[in-house]
């Protein structure tokens, strides 16, 4: 062969093939199974390191549409199958965040934000397109995924906690090494994989018990991992969703609640045996603990002030995190709703709202009668709908929507759901050139914005330095980055934040 010619030849193979469907797969595949468990950019740490990996699968996820025709097709059919309403609404809520980021103090920062979220978009497009073309093996290789991930970290535990038994100085789990930077994006992971993993347990077949047995095993310890970790956010998130699963499904997630409520009573026991505890776990003592909500009161009565002040297109997005506006408490407000409303404005907060709950109505009715049609059950879809609500009702009281981790899953499942959704609009047929090009103008632009972010990592120790001179603490707070606010090393934007607080 020609190899003047191969560059030629393998472009025109990956443009005839589904080339873009293995991309993909390994792509958001190797993130969700490494990303927890191992540690790819030692020199950062855990928080950073995911965003530049996140960075990097959105920045592949992007040039893919843009050099494969057929990947752009597919995933413009798959954006058309969705109701003409919810079209034109989520471009609204884009040019209206596009807006509030050119009005906002720090537009760079703000367009990141939109940026971002446009790619995760894009993700969550290139999965539903994979799902419409292979259903059950795209939907297969996704619980696989999940619960290999899980499976994983489940082994980086065993690990930690002998080394604990083994040698002196050794903090037990979550005070020693847990791979992340706080303990409470560990569990918001854990939000979104403990309803997965009760439906990967019923998904394997009756035949392989150890396999069975093996899954259920993970899902005691993830219950056990839980009770530990002194958190709220998913017990009450995944209580919820359970709860939101029996009465719409019914007879149909019978096996789903008793794998999960026997996962819950394991995990208990399991919880006692390794931890050695002869009192009530932490979680008990946190349920009761009415402080932090004090605090979020706090954060969400400054998005309301923010809202106030900003009606129509909010403070800009990811400027929850300018200094002026909230210095002294956090870097965003553990709340997507309020996020949105004080961020992104009054109208596009609406707009996500209604898009939201309408469609995620829409597809669990859906999942439901189909349910309903079929004469054997389908674990998969009651633990897709459960992790799906479970994360929703998560986001309510917490960062869900900013860690990039959580997003990864997010655009993940959700995407999983989106190709599951069966629209009766029209999907088929050719998209003229003007759809592509402007499709191919907002993903160069996002690309642009988030790749340039990464020039921030040349300035980490100046902006910690920054950070660490104005407050009187050392307790950083994520957005984006670790410290998550921006415009600190301006001292202008200092000074005013201090006359403000």
């Amino acid at each position: 062969m020609d190899t003047a010619k191969s560059p030629i030849i393998l472009w025109r193979c990956f443009q005839k093939t589904d080339a873009w469907m293995l991309v993909v797969a390994g792509g958001i595949g190797g993130f969700i199974l490494l990303v927890p468990n191992m540690s790819s950019l030692p020199s950062f740490r855990p928080y950073i390191e995911k965003r530049v990996l996140e960075v990097g699968l959105l920045l592949l996820s992007g040039g893919l549409l843009l050099a494969s025709p057929k990947a752009r097709r597919q995933w413009l059919s798959v954006f058309r199958s969705l109701p003409w309403h919810s079209r034109w609404g989520l471009g609204a809520v884009l040019g209206l965040g596009v807006v509030s980021s050119l009005v906002a103090p720090s537009s760079f920062y703000a367009l990141l934000e939109v940026g971002h979220f446009v790619l995760l978009f894009a993700v969550a497009g290139l999965v539903a397109a994979a799902v419409r073309r292979e259903s059950r093996r795209v939907g297969l290789v996704l619980l696989g995924v999940v619960t290999t991930s899980v499976a994983l970290y489940a082994a980086y535990f065993a690990v930690g906690y002998g080394m604990h038994l083994t040698m002196a100085g050794i903090e037990p789990w979550p005070d020693g090494s847990t791979n992340f930077s706080n303990i409470r994006i560990f569990n918001q992971y854990q939000t979104w994989t403990l309803p997965i993993l009760a439906g990967a347990a019923l998904a394997v077949p009756q035949g392989w018990r150890m396999a069975r047995g093996g899954v259920f095993g993970i899902l005691s310890l993830w219950w056990a991992l839980v009770l530990a970790s002194n958190v709220r956010g998913t017990v009450v998130a995944v209580t919820l969703a359970t709860i939101v699963v029996g009465l719409v499904f019914r007879g149909r997630a019978k096996r789903w609640l008793a794998v999960q409520g026997a996962g819950l009573l394991a995990g208990i026991l399991l919880y006692y045996i390794l931890f050695l505890s002869r009192t009530a776990p932490p979680v008990v003592d946190e349920l009761a603990n009415t402080g932090s909500n004090e605090r979020r009161l706090q954060l969400w009565r400054t998005c309301l002030e923010m809202a106030w002040a900003h009606p129509w297109l909010g403070a800009g997005p990811m400027h929850f995190a300018w200094p002026p506006y909230h210095f002294a408490k956090g870097a965003s407000p553990h709340s997507a709703p309020m996020q949105w409303l004080s961020e992104w404005g009054i109208p596009s907060t609406l707009a996500m709202s209604g898009l939201a709950i309408w469609g995620g109505w829409r597809w669990i009715r859906q999942e439901r009668d189909r349910l309903l049609g079929r004469g054997k059950l389908d674990p998969v879809a009651v633990a897709l709908v459960a992790s799906l609500l479970a994360g929703a009702a998560h986001s309510m009281v917490s960062g869900l929507i900013v860690a990039p981790l959580s997003q990864v899953v997010l655009v993940c499942l959700g995407g999983w759901a989106w190709g599951r959704y069966d629209h009766a609009g029209n999907s088929a047929g050719s998209h003229s050139f003007s759809v592509h090009s402007v499709l191919c103008v907002v993903l160069v632009g996002s690309m642009v914005t988030v790749g340039s972010s990464l020039r921030d990592l040349a300035t980490i120790k100046e902006r910690r330095t920054a950070f660490l001179e104005s407050v009187e603490r050392n307790v950083y707070s994520p957005r984006y980055w670790l410290q998550g606010y921006i415009g600190v090393r301006n001292p202008e934007v200092i000074e005013r934040a201090r006359r403000n607080r």
